[in-house]
């Protein structure tokens, strides 16, 4: 904790106990079977719930949104919250693409098994059915986003081309993963998902920290991020989510400059 703020690590920087705690919350949430658990949390995002958003568009809503952002910082939070009513010291940690950390790809760990690998996913009656472990096939390392990549995305001082930019990047990390991270109807049951998105909410917020909510819409504003209890504007301050990222604090003004 920092200033009353949990900070979110790199994965690369978390102790051996760090790392034993995140993997303790994911088994305890995924033996969870109702809707605290991970299987019902996963699923909001794809099958069966179908509430994501990505390029605009929503299953659930005709309208064209750009809230894939925001969206999935209410989502990231949620399933933070998840984590930290199993283990309360636990916060999601993001994972740096141009590192390979073991601790999504170690069977077992200390004589357990390692609740970070895969997930399986038991939805007989969903449309499709979903009844298997998850699984990756990842690329070449020279498939993954760079860090000249990300450079040029964070210099783009529109909200509109940053998000688009910030978008594309963060499809080439679920293509290059691969197996289930590759489809939209599955990515949220693989452990990695979460990783992947708070880094993506970091390179957002690190874009916040540099231009406020500069051009974004204000009638985003007031959009209601289902099935969550937040608009855009409550999840526009990291900090008001009681959460930061390293050496990024900043105040940040709702719908204007900050």
């Amino acid at each position: 904790m920092a200033n009353g703020l949990r900070i979110r690590l790199g994965v690369h920087n978390l102790t051996d106990a760090d790392v034993g705690a995140l993997r303790d919350a994911y088994g305890q949430l995924m033996q969870i079977g109702d809707n605290r658990g991970y299987q019902y949390l996963a699923g909001l995002h794809g099958v069966p719930g179908w509430y994501c958003w990505h390029h605009q568009q929503n299953a659930r809503d005709a309208q064209q949104m750009q809230l894939f952002l925001p969206w999935h910082r209410a989502y990231l939070y949620n399933f933070e919250m998840g984590l930290r009513d199993r283990v309360p010291s636990v916060t999601l940690p993001w994972w740096d693409w141009t590192l390979r950390p073991r601790i999504f790809t170690e069977a077992a760990a200390h004589g357990k098994r390692n609740a970070l690998a895969r997930f399986r996913i038991n939805l007989p009656h969903a449309k499709p059915p979903l009844v298997h472990s998850t699984t990756r096939r990842p690329g070449r390392v020279d498939g993954l986003p760079t860090q000249a990549q990300v450079d040029d995305v964070v210099k783009r001082a529109d909200w509109s081309d940053f998000t688009d930019a910030l978008e594309e990047v963060h499809d080439q990390v679920h293509g290059w993963v691969s197996g289930d991270m590759g489809v939209v109807a599955s990515a949220a049951f693989d452990p990695i998902f979460w990783c992947h998105h708070a880094m993506i909410d970091r390179i957002w917020w690190l874009w916040q920290v540099q231009n406020g909510n500069a051009n974004i819409s204000t009638d985003l504003l007031d959009v209601v991020l289902a099935p969550f209890n937040f608009r855009v504007r409550d999840v526009l301050n990291v900090n008001a989510l009681g959460y930061d990222y390293a050496a990024a604090q900043t105040r940040i003004a709702v719908g204007g400059t900050g």
